[in-house]
């Protein structure tokens, strides 16, 4: 009976699961802000906090830190927009060289087959690419990504001034939810810390190595004489946030980019050596020194992670799976049963004191 009784609650457990899987997916449109302006509010809240100690008063420490938050997701945004401008309108030079190793390479291929090979001109397979139904079409989607973005920011934002405002007060609110147990209550207040020190720590140490890794890459660019020196590096500032796959993405640009632009092979392979060794770097030696064991996830784990809430929600997903899985581990150590996932998920300090 009791065996019986364990496969029916685990049938109900996955069934459950798949089910969550499905809500998370089919409401991304409204969870995806919620999700982001709760690990704002999470990280500014030791700034909210300070102010509170230097008797700022409330309104006007809140208005200072939602303003602050805002100007600088909009000017990444802006310096983005600027940096894939300048690109744009750079495009004939970059084309002009695309054009001149195609051509080289036919060349090539043609002293080597015996061949005849006629030559190609880029510039005007692109000038034919850019049709006016092309140009229509493309529009559409344009207008429909901004539009995406644009409500994604606004949400955020609504979400985060509400989140601010009572983030501070969470010890009243846990209390609230479990007064009559005191037990639960520090078991709650307990798993909220550990949810927000893990994630203030990572957000720090991430946005260190990012841009450690992006003055980095910024930097070789501009020393071997890569076009585009400022826009690379920003480049790997911002994939870097992406666990595991981002920093190894941001190598490929400028790598294609020095294969088009350099004469000699050795050059850009000491290129990609330089590009390759800074990742390694900051990524595998630095940034889990500096995370220590605030946050300990399986590497396995992580990846699967960085595949889930990507199906589920894109590059955001993909932005905040670890976070998302750190939140996971710490509700699920909530749970007795789910003793053994946590620990496959990764041992912590935390999750060490729940088992005793």
């Amino acid at each position: 009976m009791e065996n019986n009784l364990r496969v029916i609650k685990n049938v109900l457990l996955v069934m459950l699961s798949v089910l969550v899987a499905i809500l998370l997916k089919e409401l991304a449109t409204m969870l995806i802000p919620l999700a982001l302006a709760l690990f704002f509010a999470i990280l500014l809240q030791p700034i909210l906090l300070w102010f509170e100690r230097k008797k700022w008063p409330f309104g006007l420490s809140l208005t200072v830190i939602y303003l602050s938050s805002i100007s600088t997701v909009a000017l990444i945004g802006l310096l983005a927009y600027r940096t894939g401008l300048s690109l744009f309108e750079q495009k004939d030079k970059l084309l002009g060289q695309v054009n001149v190793k195609l051509n080289n390479i036919l060349d090539w291929f043609e002293e080597l087959s015996g061949l005849e090979v006629t030559s190609f001109n880029i510039n005007q397979a692109f000038t034919d690419l850019l049709s006016a139904d092309w140009i229509l079409k493309s529009s559409g989607t344009v207008a429909g990504f901004l539009g995406d973005f644009t409500g994604l920011f606004i949400m955020t934002s609504l979400y985060l001034a509400a989140l601010l405002g009572g983030i501070l007060r969470y010890e009243q609110y846990i209390g609230y939810l479990e007064s009559d147990n005191e037990e639960k209550e520090e078991k709650l207040l307990k798993g909220f810390e550990q949810v927000k020190s893990s994630i203030v720590t990572y957000i720090k140490v991430k946005f260190l190595m990012s841009l450690a890794t992006g003055l980095g890459f910024g930097l070789v660019c501009w020393f071997f004489g890569l076009d585009f020196a400022l826009f690379w590096g920003f480049f790997a500032f911002i994939l870097n946030f992406i666990p595991t796959v981002g920093s190894i993405i941001a190598t490929i640009p400028p790598v294609l980019l020095g294969l088009i632009q350099f004469d000699s092979t050795g050059t850009l392979l000491f290129l990609f050596l330089v590009l390759a060794t800074i990742q390694f770097f900051f990524g595998n030696v630095i940034e889990p020194r500096l995370l220590g064991s605030s946050l300990s996830l399986n590497t396995v784990v992580v990846i699967m992670g960085l595949v889930f809430w990507g199906y589920l929600w894109g590059v955001t997903g993909m932005l905040l799976s670890v976070p998302l899985l750190v939140l996971m581990k710490v509700v699920m150590s909530q749970v007795p049963d789910a003793n053994l996932i946590v620990r496959l998920m990764g041992s912590s300090k935390f999750t060490d004191e729940q088992g005793e």
